[in-house]
């Protein structure tokens, strides 16, 4: 494993905050609150108490275990045939999300501050900018993730302080009207965002310390308030039927932030907020795909970004004009991707649990050949 490759606990953890934030903090927020309505702010509080078996066990386990990259490890353990069991689902879910990522983003883009550029050119430059820094590997999406991570966190608790005058929390009153089912409902797509927390399996032996599983709780819970922060704000701020009728509730509590009598329209950061996230996001999934084809050598890397380039650019500008099919399809699209990550982790957690009995078999068997 090459040094130049490697990265602290702390860059692994921002790329993993940009990344899945622009889905719990964005993305799944609409869904959640047409599901559970005026309660949606609780389903994130039970995603987590469901989490943390889920991050104490594959999680957990699964990194405690692993002395070698996932994949080399799956392979070993099932063989190059067997190991696509596994392949093929992370692979598909990867790809989704970062075509998923350029999508949404176009859509927000054109319907905000950019209505007469051609779907064409956002995908140009979006993809661009991301495989451009999947070119340059882990390490430049780390860094960029340190550049860009603190000013998204910045501009997060300015909006929220900023807005506390237009808050009314009666609004959150009264409580389980319909019952605990919405809640649940809703804290099970809550749950979808969370287990992307996997991916840090995927990238762990490119870390230079192992996680403690203290630390992995931290990270769930601070993504678990990534998504009740933006729901309670959307509930609070504009009740919950307007919320829910909402397809960005997160940007649209950017409009009420105003300054005094004559500063306001400061909506511009949400648009440093949001290409933040859809960048790392977008580039870290297209080199977390890279790794696991195997994708090496520098023409074939090359090859490989001007091939997603090439495929990834027209179908995002088919896709932007037909949107109204696309989100029926994200409200069954979160549910399977959360479905297949929390399948896939369970069997990563029985793939290093081989790997390592299959590690400690040869040291015993030496032993008893010499006594």
């Amino acid at each position: 494993m090459q040094a130049a490759n490697q990265i602290g606990r702390l860059p692994a953890v921002f790329i993993l905050v940009l990344s899945v934030g622009l889905v719990n903090h964005v993305l799944i927020l609409p869904i959640i609150l047409r599901v559970a309505g005026r309660d949606s702010w609780i389903s994130p509080l039970l995603a987590c108490v469901l989490g943390v078996l889920w991050i104490c066990l594959p999680v957990y386990g699964t990194m405690k275990r692993l002395r070698e990259p996932f994949w080399s490890a799956a392979e070993r353990t099932l063989g190059k045939a067997g190991s696509w069991a596994l392949k093929l689902p992370v692979l598909v879910v990867l790809l989704a999300t970062a075509f998923n990522s350029l999508i949404d983003t176009i859509s927000w883009s054109k319907s905000t501050y950019l209505p007469a550029t051609p779907n064409f050119m956002f995908a140009i430059c979006l993809l661009g900018v991301s495989l451009y820094a999947v070119s340059k590997g882990l390490r430049t999406i780390a860094f960029a993730s340190c550049v860009l991570l603190p000013f998204v966190v910045l501009f997060g608790d300015f909006v929220m302080g900023a807005n506390m005058p237009h808050k009314d929390y009666q609004f959150l009153k009264p409580f389980l009207v319909q019952g605990f089912t919405p809640v649940w409902h809703g804290a099970l797509l809550a749950g979808c965002s969370l287990v992307e927390i996997y991916i840090l399996v995927l990238y762990q032996h490119h870390i230079r310390q192992k996680f403690a599983l203290w630390q992995l709780l931290l990270l769930m819970v601070a993504l678990v308030l990534l998504t009740m922060g933006p729901l309670l704000g959307a509930i609070t701020q504009f009740g919950p039927t307007e919320a829910a009728k909402m397809r960005y509730p997160a940007f649209s509590q950017w409009r009420l932030v105003q300054i005094g009598k004559y500063i306001e329209h400061l909506d511009f950061f949400a648009v440093y907020q949001w290409l933040s996230g859809s960048l790392i996001r977008i580039a870290i999934s297209l080199y977390l795909v890279q790794e696991l084809l195997g994708i090496r050598r520098p023409k074939a890397k090359a090859a490989y970004g001007w091939l997603l380039f090439a495929a990834l650019t027209p179908l995002a500008q088919l896709v932007t004009d037909h949107m109204i099919p696309y989100r029926e399809l994200m409200v069954y699209y979160f549910p399977a991707s959360g479905l297949l990550l929390l399948l896939v982790s369970l069997g990563s957690w029985l793939v290093a649990a081989l790997a390592r009995s299959s590690r400690s078999k040869p040291a015993g068997g030496s032993k008893g050949g010499q006594t």
